[in-house]
C-alpha cells in the first residue's frame, strides 16, 4: 500500500496503526493546495465471502455516518471523504499533528494530581459531546488521546470501534444491541467486555488512564493487584476529593458508575469548591490526626524505602510534643502542593526522622520526595530537580557522605541558576556535634545559608524525638508561611568550626584548604608526602611574587598541598587567605563587575580588615582596573606581610569563558607586575584545578604557563606501605599490591580503606570481594561519580565506551579532560583508560544500556530495543498556516527546497531525519554536540540563502533540541525527549535555536557556544518549568 495513490489524490507515506478492522495510513493530499496530510483508514472485511463483504460495508458507511454526524467539533478529527474502491473501504479524516499520551505514559513515571485533573476536564467535554449522539468510543487509551503540536490540547482519535446506541422504540425487546466486543485489555470496561457497551463505558476507561497517570503503572500491572478498585491510590500523595471520583469513575458496575461525563465534571467542581473552604490550617491538623491513627505501613508508599520491624507499628506522638505545634501564619492557597525533598543518609536515626517527617507532611497534603543516599533512584533524582524545600538531615555519616554533599551542592546551584530564589534548602544537623567531622563544602554551605538573604532557607539543630513538632512547625512556616514568621537562627546555630582530625578519625572527602588552628607541624598524622613536590613548594612560595600552579584529579590531595603551602608561608611571616570557587554563589558569575567585586569583597573579609570595594569602584573605569587599584592601593598596603592567595577550584570559573578570560589575564597581569613593582611582590598566589584550561587564553595573559607546575600523582607502594603503618596495619607487598590493583594509587580510596580495615569494620578479602558494588565501601562515592554521569549523558556516553574496552582508548578531548578531572580516567597521550579496576567493574555494568547514545537501529522496536538516550532536534515554520493561506504553492516549494537543504546538512552531522512533521522535521543525532552543530549550520545556510531569494520566497525556522530517553517504535519515536525538544522550538526566535539544560551542560564544553540564558520557562504538558538557552548565532552579513 505504501506509495500508492488512492481515489486519485491520496498519495500513501506510512503505515500509523494496524488492528483487527484494517490499518490506518498518513497521506498527502495531492488535490488540496500545499498537499497537506491527512488520515486514511482502510476497513477490511475478515473475509472476501459476500457476508463478510456485507457486514464490513455496513461497519464502513455506520462509521462515516457517524463522524459526520460529530461535525466540525474542534477536538475530533473532521471526516474529509470517503469512498470504496476494488472491494475495499477508506475513510479519509483530518490529520492531527502531534504526538500520543503513550508517548507521555513512561514505566514509574508519574503524573500530579493536577495535570491528572486537567486531562479529566480536556476529555470528559468531548465524551460528553460524542455521547449526547448516541456514540460510544470504545477504544479510549493513551494511544488514541492525541496532543495537539499547534496548541497542546488532547484530542480523542480513532472512532473506529464507535457504536451508535439505537434508542428503543416500537417493538424493540433489547435495549441495545449486543455487538461484537471491541476495546483494548486493561481499559475496557467489564459490560464492554461481555459485548454490551454504555456510554460510561468510555468513563471507566478515562478513569484507568487517570490511574496510570498518577501510578506510572499500567493497567494490567495495577488490576493484578487484589481490590484494586478500592487499593490504587493508598502509594498516591492526593487529595480524598479526587480519590473519590476516579474510584467512581472505575466502579466494575455501571449502574454504580456516574451515568455520564456531565455528571464527572460537575462533581469535580463541586468537589473544588467544597475542598476550598478547608483552610490549610484544617488540613494540617488532619494530617497530623491521620499520622497519630495509622499504621506507617499504610501511610508509607511501597515506593520508599522499608521500614525496620521495630518501626512497623503505630505512630504515637506524646500529646505534650503535640502541644508544642502551633501555627503562627495562615498558610498561602497555591494550585498545586509545594513539593518536599528530604536527603538522609539512611541511618537509623535520620532514617526514622526522615519517615516521621514524610508521614507528617504527605498528610497535610504536600507532595514529599525521599532521596537516600544509599538508595539512589531516578524518583529521588526528579524530587531533587522540582522541589519547593530541600531539607537535609545530617547525622555524623552524612557529614561525610560524598553523595549528601554532592546533592546539596546540586540544589544549591539550581537555587542560584533560579529566579523565584527555589528551592529554599533546610539542613537539620541530627544529633552532630558541634566539631563532628564536617567536610569543608557542607560546612561552607552551611555557612552561606546563615547569610543567605532567602529568609526561606537555614539550619536547623534536632536533638531527640522532643524536637520534631518543633522541626514540622517550621517547615510548614518555611513552605507557606510569612517571612516574618520564620525562627531567627541566632538563637540555636552552633559556631561552625572546622572538623579535627585525629589519629583515629574518618577520612573526610573535601580537605581543609586552611589548616585548623592548634595543629603541630605542616602535616598531619596520615598526610603524605610525595618528594620532591612538598620541598619544591615551600621554596617557591617564599620568593617574591610567586605563582604555583597545582593540578590533578578530585581527591588526589590537591586542597591538602595548598593548605600546607599557605601554613608554611605563614610560618615564614606571609599572611595566608584561601578562597574555594566551589562555594560561590552562580549569580556572583553573572558578569565581570560583580565578580570581582566579589572577588575583592572576599578576600577582604578574610584579611579581617573594613571592607572598601566601593571606595574604590568608579564606574569611569573598567572593572580589572577597579580591582587592580583596590589591591595596589588598599590590600597590598593595608597587609604589612606578603599575602598569599590559594585559590581552590578555579575550574568552576573555566565555565564562564566571558569572565575567565579576563580574571585569568588579570592574575597573569600581576604576576608579571611583580618582576618590576615591589608592591606586587607582596602578592604569592597558588592556583588549583582539576582539569586542563579549555578556556582559550593568549599565551601571552595566561597564569596556566608560568610558575611552578605541580601536577600530584597518585601513591606508589612504598607510600602506601607508610600509610598502612600509621594505622597500625603490618602490611606486606601481598596486601598492598591487590589493593593498588584494586583502586590504584589513589588517595582517598587508599585511605579509606586503611581507615575501616584498621577499625575492623573490613578485612582486605571482603574489600576486594566488593569494592564494585553498592554494598561495598566505596558504595556512597561510586553513586556520586554515577550520578554525575547521568546529568551530564556526554560524560556518561564516553565513560562508557572507556570502561567497555579492554584497552586504551580515545574519546573526545575536552570529554576526557571532565572525566580525568573527576578522577575517573588515566591519559596515556591521546588515549584514555580507567584509572582503576573497581571504576572499570563498577560503571561496566551500571552504564551499559543506560546512558548510551546509540546509532538508531534499522528496524527499532519498543519490545526490542527499550529505551535509549538521543539527541532529539525540531524544527518549525514561523507562521506557516498564514503563508500557506497566502499563496500555498510557493509555500509548498519553500517547505521542499529548505527541508531538502536540512536533510543535505543533517547528513553530514550524522543525523538521521525520521519524520516530516507537516511544516518542520523530527531529526535524530547520536551526539548533542552534533546536533547543536548541525542547528547551528542550518540557520546559518538558510539565512545566506534567502539573501538570494525574494521575500515571498523566503521561510523562517525555528529548531528545538533536548536530549532524554527516547522509544523506539517502528519508524516513529517517542518519550519525554521528544515531547520537550517539541514544546522547545516554540520557545526559539525566528530563525533560532532554543536548547533544553541537559543540551547546554553537555555541549558547553565541547563548542565554542554563545547562548543567552532565558530561566525557567512553562512548557506546555510538563509539570515543572524547564530552564532553557537561546543559541547566539554569528549570520551571514547583508
Amino acid at each position: 500500500m505504501l506509495g500508492q495513490v488512492l481515489d486519485g489524490r491520496y498519495h500513501i507515506i506510512r503505515v500509523l496503526e494496524a488492528g483487527g478492522f484494517g490499518q490506518t495510513y498518513l497521506a498527502e493530499d495531492r488535490r488540496r493546495p500545499g498537499q497537506p496530510e491527512c488520515v486514511v483508514k482502510q476497513l477490511k472485511p475478515l473475509s472476501n465471502t459476500p457476508r463478510d463483504v456485507t457486514v464490513a460495508r455496513r461497519l464502513f458507511h455506520q462509521e462515516a455516518e457517524i463522524l459526520e454526524k460529530l461535525g466540525n467539533h474542534d477536538r475530533i478529527p473532521r471526516l474529509l471523504a470517503y469512498f470504496e474502491q476494488n472491494a475495499e473501504f477508506f475513510l479519509v479524516e483530518e490529520f492531527i499533528d502531534g504526538l500520543s499520551l503513550r508517548g507521555e505514559f513512561l514505566p514509574g513515571q508519574q503524573w500530579t494530581e493536577h495535570q491528572v485533573l486537567n486531562l479529566l476536564k480536556e476529555i470528559l467535554p468531548v465524551l460528553e459531546f460524542i455521547h449526547s449522539f448516541g456514540v460510544i468510543h470504545r477504544d479510549l487509551k493513551p494511544d488514541n488521546i492525541i496532543r495537539r503540536a499547534s496548541d497542546d490540547k488532547l484530542c480523542p482519535i480513532d472512532f473506529g470501534a464507535v457504536k451508535q446506541v439505537r434508542t428503543v422504540s416500537g417493538n424493540e425487546r433489547n435495549p441495545a444491541t449486543q455487538t461484537v466486543v471491541i476495546g483494548t485489555p486493561g481499559y475496557i470496561a467489564p459490560e464492554q467486555a461481555q459485548g454490551n457497551p454504555q456510554p460510561n463505558s468510555d468513563i471507566y476507561a478515562l478513569g484507568i488512564i487517570a490511574i496510570q497517570a498518577l501510578t506510572g503503572k499500567k493497567p494490567l500491572q495495577f488490576q493484578s493487584e487484589p481490590d484494586w478498585e478500592n487499593n490504587w491510590h493508598l502509594d498516591l500523595i492526593i487529595s480524598p476529593e479526587t480519590i473519590a471520583v476516579i474510584s467512581r469513575m472505575v466502579s466494575p458496575s455501571y449502574s454504580q458508575r456516574y451515568p455520564s461525563a456531565k455528571a464527572v465534571l460537575e462533581d469535580l467542581e463541586r468537589r473544588a469548591r467544597d475542598g476550598e473552604n478547608i483552610s490549610p490550617l484544617s488540613r494540617f491538623f488532619q494530617g497530623v490526626s491521620r499520622v497519630l491513627t495509622t499504621p506507617i505501613g499504610e501511610l508509607f508508599p511501597s515506593s520508599q524505602p522499608e521500614l525496620d520491624e521495630t518501626d512497623a507499628e503505630t505512630v504515637v506522638l506524646e500529646t505534650s510534643r503535640l502541644s508544642n505545634l502551633t501555627l503562627k501564619a495562615e498558610a498561602t492557597v497555591v494550585d498545586r502542593p509545594e513539593i518536599v525533598s528530604i536527603a538522609y543518609a539512611d541511618r537509623d536515626i535520620d532514617r526514622t526522622l526522615a519517615n516521621e517527617l514524610y508521614q507528617a507532611l504527605t498528610a497535610e497534603g504536600y507532595r514529599v520526595f525521599l532521596c537516600p543516599s544509599e538508595e539512589w533512584n531516578s524518583r529521588a533524582n526528579e524530587g531533587l530537580e522540582i522541589c519547593d524545600l530541600f531539607v537535609v538531615l545530617l547525622c555524623e555519616y552524612a557529614a561525610t557522605s560524598e553523595m549528601i554533599t554532592e546533592q546539596v551542592s546540586r540544589v544549591k546551584g539550581r537555587r542560584d541558576r533560579s529566579l523565584d530564589g527555589k528551592p529554599a534548602i533546610l539542613l537539620v544537623r541530627v544529633n552532630l556535634p558541634e566539631r563532628a567531622p564536617l567536610n569543608y563544602e557542607l560546612r561552607g554551605y552551611l555557612a552561606s545559608l546563615r547569610s543567605n538573604e532567602d529568609p526561606r532557607s537555614g539550619t536547623r539543630d534536632w536533638h531527640s524525638p522532643a524536637d520534631t513538632p518543633a522541626l514540622l512547625e517550621e517547615l510548614h512556616l518555611r513552605l507557606s508561611g510569612a517571612p516574618e514568621d520564620f525562627p531567627t537562627e541566632e538563637d540555636y546555630l552552633p559556631t561552625l568550626l572546622p572538623a579535627e582530625e585525629s589519629p583515629s578519625g574518618k577520612p573526610l572527602p573535601a580537605a581543609e584548604p586552611v589548616l585548623p588552628e592548634g595543629q603541630v607541624g605542616l602535616t598531619s598524622v596520615f598526610y603524605i608526602e610525595r618528594p620532591p613536590i612538598e620541598a619544591r613548594c615551600y621554596e617557591t612560595i617564599i620568593q617574591p611574587g610567586s605563582l604555583i600552579r597545582i593540578k590533578a584529579p578530585r581527591q588526589m590531595g590537591k586542597t591538602s598541598l595548598m593548605a600546607r603551602i599557605l601554613q608554611h608561608a605563614e610560618q615564614e611571616g606571609g599572611k595566608p587567605v584561601s578562597l574555594s570557587f566551589q562555594l560561590a554563589d552562580g549569580k556572583i558569575f553573572a558578569d565581570l563587575d560583580k565578580f570581582l567585586r566579589w572577588f575583592c569583597a572576599s578576600i577582604t573579609r578574610r584579611l579581617q580588615i573594613p571592607n572598601r570595594v566601593g571606595d574604590y569602584w568608579d564606574d569611569l573605569f573598567g572593572s580589572k582596573e577597579n580591582c587592580t587599584t583596590y589591591f595596589e592601593d588598599y590590600l597590598l598596603q593595608e597587609i604589612e606581610s606578603p599575602i598569599v592567595l590559594g585559590l581552590d577550584e578555579v575550574d568552576r570559573v573555566f565555565e564562564y569563558p566571558e569572565i575567565a578570560e579576563d580574571f585569568f589575564s588579570l592574575l597573569r597581569a600581576w604576576h608579571e607586575e611583580a618582576k618590576n613593582r615591589e608592591i606586587w611582590q607582596k602578592l604569592r598566589l597558588v592556583v588549583v584545578h582539576s582539569t586542563e584550561v579549555y578556556v582559550r587564553l593568549n599565551v601571552n595573559q595566561s597564569p596556566f604557563n608560568v610558575g611552578l607546575p605541580v601536577e600530584l600523582p597518585e601513591f606508589n607502594g612504598q607510600q602506601v606501605q607508610h600509610l598502612a603503618q600509621l594505622h597500625g596495619l603490618d602490611w606486606k607487598a601481598r596486601e598492598i599490591e591487590p589493593l593498588l590493583a584494586a583502586v590504584g594509587g589513589h588517595p582517598y580510596l587508599v585511605r579509606l580503606a586503611l581507615y575501616h580495615i584498621a577499625k575492623g569494620d573490613t578485612t582486605l578479602e571482603r574489600l576486594l570481594q566488593t569494592g564494585a558494588s553498592e554494598s561495598g565501601l566505596y558504595g556512597d562515592h561510586l553513586r556520586r561519580n554515577l550520578w554525575i554521569l547521568k546529568q551530564y549523558p556526554q560524560l556518561a556516553i564516553d565513560f562508557r565506551v572507556v570502561v567497555a574496552a579492554n584497552e586504551p582508548v580515545s574519546i573526545q578531548p575536552d570529554t576526557a579532560f571532565k572525566l580525568y578531572s573527576m578522577g575517573l580516567l588515566h591519559l596515556s597521550g591521546n588515549e584514555v583508560l580507567p584509572r582503576c579496576a573497581v571504576y572499570r567493574d563498577y560503571f561496566r555494568e551500571r552504564l551499559e544500556g543506560v546512558s548510551q547514545i546509540a546509532p538508531r537501529p534499522e528496524t527499532p522496536s519498543i519490545a526490542t530495543q527499550g529505551s535509549s538516550l538521543a539527541a532529539i532536534a525540531f524544527t518549525d515554520v514561523v507562521d506557516s498556516t498564514a503563508l500557506s493561506v497566502a499563496n500555498p504553492t510557493q509555500a509548498l516549494e519553500s517547505m521542499q527546497r529548505d527541508f531538502q537543504l536540512m536533510r543535505e546538512i543533517c547528513q553530514r552531522y550524522d543525523g538521521q531525519v525520521l519524520k516530516s512533521m507537516g511544516d518542520g522535521l523530527l531529526i535524530y543525532f547520536v551526539s548533542a554536540v552534533k546536533a547543536v552543530d548541525c542547528a547551528r549550520e542550518i540557520q546559518r545556510a538558510l539565512a545566506k540563502k534567502a539573501e538570494t531569494l525574494p521575500d515571498i520566497a523566503i521561510l523562517r525556522h525555528r529548531i528545538g533540541i533536548h536530549v532524554g530517553d527516547v522509544f523506539f517504535n517502528g519508524d516513529d519515536v517517542l518519550g519525554v525527549g521528544v515531547n520537550i525538544a517539541a514544546r522547545l522550538q516554540a520557545k526559539a526566535e525566528p530563525g533560532g535555536i532554543c536548547i533544553s539544560q541537559t543540551v547546554y551542560e553537555v555541549v558547553k564544553n565541547n563548542l565554542s557556544l554563545e547562548v543567552n540564558y532565558c530561566g525557567p520557562q512553562e512548557l506546555k504538558g510538563l509539570p515543572e518549568p524547564v530552564p532553557i538557552y537561546q543559541v547566539a548565532l554569528s549570520l551571514p552579513s547583508a
